[in-house]
C-alpha cells in the first residue's frame, strides 16, 4: 500500500505541483490560452466601467447623458405609432427675443432656437415668461423636429 501511495505521489508531483502556471501560458496548451485572454479582457473592461462611476442602470443613464456634461442631444421616440425626433440644446444665453433664444454651447457652437409662444419656460423651477431670462443664464431647450422649442429650462448660473 505504501508503494502505491509513493507511486501516486510521484505521479502528481510532476508538472502539476511544481509549476502549475505552465499549463496556462506555455504553447502546448493553446485551448486554455484562447479562453483566458478574452476573459481577462472582459474583466478589465468591467473593472474600468465600474471605476468610471458604477454599473449603469436605467435611472443613471438619464443623469449620465442629460446631466451637466450635456452639450446637445437628439432623442428619437415612438409614441402611439408616431415617431418624434426631439432635439435638446444646452448652453449659455447669448441673446434673446420674445420668440428666440441664442445659446453658446460648451463646444463653442452658437445655436438660435425658436421658442413657441406656448412653451413652458422655467427658471430655477418656477414658471416664468421667456423675457425673464437674461444673458449669461444656462438654458436647455427641447423641440420636436424643426418645430419651435416647447420646453425651456433655465438656471442663473
Amino acid at each position: 500500500m505504501e508503494a502505491g501511495a509513493a507511486a501516486a505521489s510521484t505521479l502528481l508531483r510532476g508538472p502539476y505541483t511544481s509549476r502549475p502556471w505552465i499549463l496556462i501560458f506555455e504553447s502546448h496548451n493553446p485551448t486554455v490560452r484562447r479562453f483566458i485572454t478574452p476573459a481577462a479582457s472582459a474583466a478589465a473592461v468591467a473593472a474600468l466601467a465600474l471605476a468610471q462611476g458604477g454599473a449603469a442602470s436605467l435611472s443613471s443613464l438619464g443623469n449620465f447623458f442629460f446631466g451637466p456634461k450635456l452639450v446637445r442631444a437628439e432623442v428619437v421616440t415612438s409614441e402611439g405609432g408616431v415617431i418624434h425626433d426631439y432635439r435638446v440644446d444646452r448652453g449659455r444665453v447669448r441673446a434673446l427675443t420674445p420668440s428666440t433664444l441664442t445659446l453658446l454651447e460648451k463646444d463653442g457652437t452658437t445655436v438660435t432656437v425658436a421658442v413657441a409662444s406656448t412653451a413652458t419656460v422655467t427658471l430655477g423651477g418656477r414658471t416664468v415668461p421667456l423675457t425673464r431670462l437674461r444673458r449669461g443664464f444656462v438654458a436647455t431647450t427641447v423641440r420636436d423636429g424643426a418645430a419651435s422649442a416647447s420646453i425651456v429650462v433655465a438656471t442663473r448660473s
